[in-house]
């Protein structure tokens, strides 16, 4: 007798776990490619609205095989189809819809007659029958008149039946109000038959939805009116004042923007191109996430402009009339000019001139653009808290994180009926800071922090969440997260090349002069002394002609600067150096030996007066940008650039907003200290659009604070190989109030010796690689943890 051994307790284990892995793989593909349909439903929604109606079609169908069934791909393809004239494509929409049991009233008359147009009568047969056994229960109008159409056009498919077992086919067939050849292919590309029709073809009974049994009769109609009223108010109208017939214009022009799925700002922006993936998570925005979203895009992929638009959207419909926006502070300045370049939007900002002179006065305007430090300021938080905004908008929103900070209880605080926060990495260390942001867009939506941890936090480890599916699910009402895969982006790379220039003799001298003054200042005039330090030894690095003039301005105020007069008077001497430079050499020495366009960035209009003197001393032909010009100087200047002239030299607003792709070098005659600058000055050229690889040239003074600088961001953290934007998410990682120039400007001035110097400046790189190398980690657990999830 055989035995039959039962497999040890450990197989079975092993096969149940082998079983539930692949059940868990198999979940994973199918969420996989349902996340994937979704994609390419959305974007064959905008190669439909933009015409590329063959890309539509291709992309539409892929939707529906990896989400087969659905009924919002099914709608979809029914317009994508519609919008392409593809019939075919339009009855294989409806007959999924009727399969699936979605398909609307109306709808089922439209397929019955796409069945007759196929010469699928067997088909039409089964929907007619299927058709009149609802009808009672259907919703449609004129229902004794259609079941007489029917029961004819069912006559009529029974008629073809029989003439196709006959062997005979009609020379022409149904098609609306028309007739077709049977022998021309229809729109599916399926061919007649070619056997000979009949002498006299039978037409069919008439259209079940368009032709009617025969004419209407005429309804008389009469009309009367009041003669009095009418020529009353004809004749003697009663003035209202421009107010109200301003008013009832703006009222009639919200009626008609009813709907998002127009908007309304895109007509106006100006410099500048939205692209469809930002434009559609506006429309998100608006219409399901009602104003209240964490923008989550990665680095480069234009958070900023998504925002903007949103902002605007609600602006041009008047459902918004006061706002704030907070950013960090090295950012105000480029949302200052976003906003006022490319939207039209000129707001007051904490980076005017003019903001303090306001006062408390500066809070109370409609729209207030503040950097989130001078808001959360003892001076400023109840001033910022008391009031109400239509619309908030956080951008580094990361800086959020902790909600015992002052930055989350000032956004806590503030009462605002729409709030946007920005921020690549919602998540840095724990999925506890991804609850503090949701509860202030939403509070309640992830429920308790208790609860929370209860439910999706995992024991020991605080970034691997538990129940993602809800967790998801949850994410999603407020959470949209476009990767670059998505968006298409992919922008050639960019290299640096550091130019170090040994200064001359004369150079040396006024450099020792100043430092020697930039530690008496420092020393003796208190916190104004600091920084007017800081200032000339900036504009030490960028030109002795910068030197040269702010001394001047300084030497105009003797009461303040009684005890450093003679100190400066020997500094401004030292200041008139010619125009051969060696700066102004080395950067001779580029122009001519590239050949290609290039821009020359200062941040001095001192040092812009000195080059351009240069430059005409040596025929360079050359154009010309700063903010004193007007904007149609401007715009000629940037055309004269693009076309005969090879250099554009430009102040730190480099183009404001203007297309300048179609240079890809560029030079930092001098080098602001804070490396936000220095990003938003390389992304005037390395963004999207750009098609060659871009050159950065970085001039210095060897020796000097810049080529400290420059060393820290170049060699040790590549900052220049960076895609534009991490930079801000590294220098957020410096822990401390600080802002990175005054780490700089601490490190030059508190050192005794240059051995000092260098150890300082060691310490900062360390601590720089140190945040770099936490900021890669959090892009990792932010891939981890959305990865593609959360994109349109």
């Amino acid at each position: 007798m055989d035995l039959i051994l039962a497999k040890p307790s450990s197989d079975k284990k092993r096969q149940k776990r082998k079983t539930k892995q692949k059940q868990i793989r198999t979940e994973r593909q199918r969420s996989a490619a349902l996340d994937r349909g979704d994609m390419l439903a959305h974007q064959a929604s905008f190669y439909s609205q933009t015409g590329h109606h063959d890309k539509a079609v291709a992309t539409v169908k892929k939707a529906l095989k990896l989400r087969p069934g659905d009924p919002e791909v099914l709608n979809l393809m029914g317009i994508v189809a519609r919008a392409a004239n593809n019939r075919l494509l339009e009855f294989e929409a409806l007959a999924g819809l009727e399969k699936i049991g979605k398909i609307r009233d109306e709808d089922r008359l439209v397929l019955i007659n796409m069945l007759m147009e196929l010469d699928r009568f067997q088909e039409g047969l089964d929907h007619i029958d299927g058709l009149l056994e609802m009808l009672s229960g259907l919703k449609i109008r004129n229902k004794v008149r259609l079941r007489k159409q029917l029961k004819e056009v069912k006559k009529y498919c029974q008629d073809r039946l029989m003439e196709e077992k006959l062997g005979r086919r009609p020379e022409s067939v149904f098609y609306g109000n028309t007739t077709r050849s049977s022998q021309e292919k229809d729109s599916s590309g399926t061919a007649g038959n070619s056997q000979k029709p009949p002498a006299e073809p039978e037409e069919p009974p008439g259209n079940a939805v368009d032709a009617p049994e025969k004419p209407l009769p005429e309804i008389p109609l009469t009309f009367d009116f009041d003669e009095g009223s009418f020529f009353d108010a004809l004749l003697t109208p009663r003035f209202s004042g421009p107010g109200i017939y301003e008013l009832a214009l703006e009222s009639h022009a919200i009626r008609f923007k009813e709907s998002f799925e127009s908007l309304v700002c895109l007509s106006s922006l100006s410099q500048v191109r939205s692209y469809w993936y930002q434009e559609e998570t506006a429309r998100k925005v608006l219409k399901r996430f009602r104003g209240r979203a964490l923008l989550s895009d990665e680095v480069g992929l234009g958070k900023t402009i998504e925002a903007l638009i949103v902002f605007s959207e609600y602006v041009k419909r008047g459902m918004i009339k006061t706002g704030l926006i907070l950013t960090p502070t090295p950012l105000v300045s480029q949302w200052k000019e976003e906003m006022k370049s490319k939207f039209g939007l000129d707001i007051p900002s904490t980076d005017d001139p003019d903001f303090k002179k306001k006062g408390g006065d500066f809070w109370n305007a409609p729209f207030v653009l503040a950097s989130i430090n001078q808001a959360k300021s003892k001076k400023n938080f109840d001033r910022v808290t008391a009031r109400e905004y239509d619309m908030l908008i956080v951008d580094e929103a990361h800086h959020l994180k902790n909600r015992t900070t002052l930055n989350w209880k000032l956004v806590n605080t503030i009462k605002k009926r729409f709030i946007l926060l920005l921020t690549a990495t919602p998540v840095e260390n724990n999925l506890m800071e991804l609850y503090n942001l949701i509860t202030l867009l939403k509070p309640g939506q992830l429920e308790t922090a208790t609860a929370f941890r209860e439910k999706f936090m995992t024991r020991g480890d605080p970034t691997d969440p538990r129940n993602r599916a809800l967790l998801k699910e949850l994410l999603q009402e407020v959470m949209i997260r476009n990767t670059r895969a998505l968006a298409g982006i992919n922008i050639p790379p960019r290299f640096a090349r550091t130019i170090r220039i040994e200064p001359s003799k004369r150079e040396r001298e006024f450099y020792e002069k100043l430092e020697a003054l930039v530690m008496g200042l420092d020393s003796t005039t208190g916190g104004r002394g600091r920084l007017v330090s800081k200032s000339l030894l900036a504009q030490a690095g960028s030109s002795p002609r910068a030197v040269e003039d702010a001394v001047s301005r300084m030497l105009e105020k003797k009461a303040y600067f009684a005890d450093h007069g003679q100190a400066l008077g020997a500094l401004k001497e030292s200041c008139r150096t010619g125009l051969d430079t060696p700066k102004n050499k080395a950067l001779l020495k580029l122009v001519r030996s590239s050949g290609e366009k290039m821009i020359v960035f200062v941040k001095y209009t001192s040092t812009l007066d000195h080059i351009c003197e240069f430059l005409e001393q040596n025929h360079i032909p050359f154009a010309l940008f700063h903010g004193r010009m007007d904007n149609q100087r401007k715009d000629r200047e940037i055309e004269s650039f693009r076309g005969e002239k090879q250099v554009l030299v430009t102040t730190e607003i480099g183009g404001e907003g203007r297309n300048l792709q179609f240079c890809c070098r560029m030079v930092n005659y001098d080098l602001p200290w804070n490396p936000m600058k220095i990003e938003q000055r390389i992304g005037r050229i390395h963004r999207i659009g750009q098609e060659k690889e871009v050159q950065i040239f970085n001039f210095c003074a060897a020796g000097s604070i810049e080529d400290y600088i420059l060393d820290i961001l170049d060699r040790k953290i590549n900052m220049f190989e960076m895609v534009v934007g991490e930079i801000d998410m590294i220098i957020g990682r410096i822990k401390g109030e600080k802002e990175f120039e005054d780490l700089v400007y601490d490190i030059w001035v508190g050192s005794g010796s240059e051995a000092d110097r260098i150890k300082g400046f060691n310490n900062l790189g360390t601590r720089m690689k140190r945040a770099r190398t936490g900021y890669e980690k959090t892009r990792e657990l932010d891939e981890k943890l959305f990865g593609d999830s959360y994109e349109l």
